[in-house]
């Protein structure tokens, strides 16, 4: 797969790029660095590698030997800071209501990235859901999760929200503002990275709702939405779905065709086009997924298996010796150091 054909908006570098000090990044090396258009953060609608950007957060995590600093960096960024989607939150009729359009709108801001929102009785989830084929992408998390949180303290001139977070990452070794302020409502190594909220939170209305203004962006944010759906690429929409399907057991080139609406040939074509097939591109997903999830998760064995699609922890030990010559244990073991 060309990883050009999976982007997000420069706005998010663009916002890194302002927040961080200046003497301590050469952003003309990173952009050659990293493989990014330099001049693309300066432009409104312009667009970056989504691996990129994951590779920029985890370098600059680096660089300023702080694996928890992205919390606070986006944390404190002002409202405005990317336009439309700060809006359709806080000035939306309800919290529910912001948390659907930011999933219906989330692909103006990337391609790569989607977000599921669910209810049950009590409570409602805001899910972020990022393929494992795009690498580590902790530190953008931790800078997603920095970013809403404020902009759900803001909605409700609350601060801390009364909100639940999860992350699949495990927790950084240095602590952030944030940590400190969310105390144990922030959990890492969880199945998903996440906001939960209670059922009567989701109902309350943001203290900058205003009907007209929100009908005013929503329609912005349609226009904008539509000049970005072009850029989508059929073969990141095969990857996600092969990466859902499996979590399911279902994962089969049918299957796969069927839900997203085209035909068994014309994937079969699309992925001859880049030199892979089906299968290939289902066993590159599988294994890339087992080595993050291993590494940098906790979550059991056999919870991993079934993430993957296996039925049985025997085969899913089977598959990631034959994938990284070790077994399970000992790769989580190597990366514990225990």
């Amino acid at each position: 797969m060309n990883a050009t054909d999976e982007w997000a908006r420069s706005e998010i570098l663009n916002a890194l790029k302002m927040a961080l000090p200046s003497e301590s990044f050469c952003w003309p090396t990173l952009a050659k660095r990293f493989g990014f258009d330099l001049q693309a953060l300066a432009e409104p609608d312009g667009v970056v590698p989504f691996r990129a950007t994951t590779a920029v957060f985890e370098h600059v995590a680096e660089v300023l030997q702080d694996d928890a600093a992205l919390f606070d960096i986006f944390h404190e960024m002002d409202l405005g800071k990317f336009t439309l989607y700060d809006y359709l939150f806080v000035c939306a009729p309800t919290l529910r209501d912001g948390c659907l359009a930011w999933k219906r709108f989330l692909a103006m801001r990337t391609n790569c990235v989607s977000l599921t929102f669910t209810e049950d009785d009590s409570t409602g989830t805001l899910e972020w859901v990022i393929p494992p084929r795009l690498g580590n992408y902790t530190q953008n998390m931790f800078a997603r999760i920095g970013w809403s949180v404020k902009r759900v303290e803001t909605a409700l001139d609350q601060s801390p929200a009364p909100v639940r977070i999860e992350l699949i990452a495990n927790a950084p070794s240095k602590t952030s503002r944030l940590q400190e302020r969310y105390g144990d409502r922030i959990k890492f190594g969880q199945s998903r990275n996440c906001l939960v909220f209670s059922k009567e939170v989701l109902s309350q209305a943001p203290k900058r709702n205003d009907e007209n203004l929100y009908s005013i962006i929503q329609k912005a944010a349609c226009e904008e939405q539509a000049s970005f759906a072009q850029r989508g690429s059929p073969l990141c929409r095969i990857a996600d779905e092969i990466s859902e399907t499996m979590k399911t057991g279902t994962c089969s080139l049918q299957t796969v065709a069927s839900n997203l609406g085209i035909s068994q040939r014309s994937i079969q074509r699309l992925l001859a086009e880049e030199g892979t097939s089906f299968r290939q591109m289902t066993e590159e997903i599988r294994r890339s997924a087992a080595g993050r999830y291993l590494r940098e998760t906790n979550l059991p064995m056999k919870e991993i298996a079934f993430l993957l699609g296996f039925s049985e922890i025997s085969t899913f030990s089977r598959a990631v010796k034959s994938w990284y010559g070790q077994p399970p244990k000992e790769i989580r073991r190597t990366i514990s150091g225990s």
